[in-house]
């Protein structure tokens, strides 16, 4: 679909996308939203790259997987009920989140899980500098242990997490005998996983 984008530099142009992407039919494209290029458009008058954010279906039928993209400036209106959202898809709110699931299932991790170790990132953070707004995203798996990255702490600074895996075992382990206690349940919001439900103020 055609779009109307303004760049910075006030130059206006026209560009064209994709409303649906199948992951398994364009693997570039897992690339690409692993490494954070995904969608990035360059401004034909001074060459900045651009990020806009428009709605997206992400299909992964291989990963039984169905991903339906807000942009975040529509966050608030979906925790109040005015966005009208697919039957039988996740949401993801952002492309930044839609990266970071990707990278999760690429991996085959549970989504739910890894949103709780960040809530739990999130609380010692909180700990450390209760003033920074911090944001916690999944990095990448080795054999023993999840990496995360931990913004917000320190300006123009990123922190590095590694939860040792048993720890992530653990936790799925608690999950799966009591999916009713918290974080677990305050983790999901209708078709929406993610640790911002437990940290946004829509939900107070």
């Amino acid at each position: 679909m055609n779009h109307s984008i303004t760049c910075q530099c006030e130059h206006r142009f026209e560009v064209d996308i994709p409303e649906q992407v199948n992951l398994d039919l364009n693997e570039k494209a897992v690339e690409e939203l692993c490494n954070g290029t995904f969608l990035t458009i360059v401004c034909p008058s001074c060459d900045t790259p651009l990020k806009p954010e428009f709605p997206l279906i992400i299909e992964w039928p291989s990963h039984n997987t169905y991903l339906q993209v807000l942009p975040e400036f529509d966050r608030e209106a979906f925790y109040h009920g005015k966005v009208k959202t697919a039957s039988n898809t996740e949401i993801v709110i952002g492309y930044p989140e839609a990266a970071d699931r990707i990278m999760v299932l690429k991996e085959g991790l549970n989504p739910l899980i890894i949103e709780a170790l960040k809530y739990y990132l999130l609380l010692k953070a909180d700990e450390t500098n209760p003033e920074a707004e911090a944001s916690a995203w999944f990095a990448g798996r080795t054999e023993n242990s999840l990496e995360f990255h931990i913004h917000g702490l320190k300006n123009e600074e990123v922190a590095v997490s590694r939860i040792p895996y048993a720890i992530y075992t653990k936790t799925e382990q608690e999950y799966q005998r009591n999916p009713d206690t918290e974080p677990f349940k305050s983790l999901r919001f209708g078709p929406y996983v993610s640790v911002q439900n437990l940290l946004r103020p829509e939900l107070e």
